[in-house]
């Protein structure tokens, strides 16, 4: 069931993503909880991909994140996904759109 965190969590990784020029549709991220609240998984799915740049800005948001493509995945407690998000907000670079 979706709730209020997940939907925070879910929120960050978006304006992450923006940041990196992405769109929510360039690729899939969910959060599943385990059985334990200290086991909170952030997974990207369906990574970018089929366009270079695309690619490469996604695997620029992994890095912000500290995790590599191969594993696509961060754990732990709901406060530390969204502590480990506002940090990759304020490494990340604002993504400059130009037409």
């Amino acid at each position: 069931m979706l709730d209020n965190v997940d939907v925070a969590i879910l929120s960050k990784v978006n304006a992450l993503a923006e940041r990196r020029g992405l769109k929510p549709y360039d690729f899939v991220a969910t959060v599943k909880s385990g059985g334990d609240e200290s086991d909170t998984a952030l997974t990207f799915e369906v990574p970018a991909s089929g366009n270079a740049l695309r690619e490469e800005r996604f695997a620029e948001m992994l890095h912000d994140l500290g995790i590599s493509a191969d594993r696509s995945q961060l754990r732990g407690t709901p406060e530390q996904l969204i502590d480990a998000l506002d940090h990759a907000l304020t490494i990340s670079s604002r993504w400059r759109h130009r037409f």
